[in-house]
C-alpha cells in the first residue's frame, strides 16, 4: 500500500469527515477507507485482482456500492 495514497486522502479529510481511496498496479486494487474522527483512522479493505473472476466481480460490487453513497462525487 502506497503511503502516497494514505498522504493524499489523509489531506482529503480537511474537507470531509471520510475519504475512499483506491491504489492499483492496473490488475491489483485495493481500497482505503479513512475517517476523521479525535484520531483519524484508515481501513485496508482486501486487495482484488482482476485475474481472478471472484475477486473481480467482487471488485466490481465495491466500486458500485461506493458510487452509492451520500456525498459520493
Amino acid at each position: 500500500m502506497s503511503t502516497q495514497l494514505l498522504t493524499y486522502t489523509f489531506k482529503s479529510l480537511d474537507q470531509q469527515p471520510a475519504v475512499w481511496g483506491l491504489a492499483t498496479s492496473g490488475l491489483r486494487y485495493q481500497f482505503v477507507y479513512l475517517r476523521h474522527e479525535q484520531q483519524p483512522t484508515y481501513q485496508l479493505m482486501p486487495l482484488l485482482s482482476l485475474n481472478q473472476s471472484p475477486d473481480a466481480i467482487e471488485f466490481l460490487q465495491v466500486f458500485k456500492a461506493i458510487c452509492k453513497l451520500p456525498n459520493f462525487q
